[in-house]
């Protein structure tokens, strides 16, 4: 019996020209920069030019969290002072009035998140330029690690709950856990 050979590959007429070279362009597919996409504009993935005039001037940074716990303690600080900032960050039946008299810092959660960046990096002796300059990104990035916080508090939460009973205060072996 003879040996069968695969038949060589066979690409169509649309792969055949898009290996091609384009007119102008004396560089392979592979070497052009950004990918062939379909559809609507706005969704490619490629990299964005932007105009003269257009682009940010300020240098690229990144706000830093975790090295300083300072400015979590701040936001939580603020956060205790306005229970009504609470409701609209943390509440998802939408804005309840209570009557507590205290009136929130904004009308939605962008507002307040805003309002709680201003309060943490005004005065900040390493963003304080920065904050200045462009307090939009301070006030996702604060929107960012509040939503961290609720959701690391909320898996902290679900995993006491988990073991049986949570830490029941009245014990004096678990009570000393609790930090109010």
């Amino acid at each position: 019996m003879p040996v069968v050979r695969p038949s060589p590959r066979r690409r169509s007429a649309r792969l055949q020209a898009l290996q091609k070279p384009v007119r102008g362009s004396k560089k392979p597919m592979e070497q052009m920069q950004g990918p062939v996409t379909r559809g609507k504009g706005g969704k490619s993935r490629g990299t964005r030019s932007t105009a003269a005039g257009s682009g940010s001037d300020q240098p690229r940074f990144t706000i830093q969290w975790q090295s300083a716990p300072f400015r979590t303690q701040k936001i939580i600080d603020h956060l205790r002072e306005h229970p009504a900032d609470c409701r609209i960050l943390f509440y998802s039946d939408g804005k309840q009035s209570q009557d507590d008299g205290d009136r929130p810092s904004g009308k939605d959660k962008v507002s307040v998140c805003a309002v709680i960046a201003k309060h943490v990096f005004e005065r900040d002796e390493e963003y304080a330029g920065y904050y200045a300059a462009g307090p939009d990104k301070f006030r996702d990035s604060t929107s960012n690690h509040i939503i961290g916080l609720a959701k690391r508090y909320c898996q902290g939460h679900d995993k006491l709950n988990a073991t049986g009973a949570g830490i029941m205060p009245q014990d004096e072996t678990t009570a000393q856990n609790l930090h109010v």
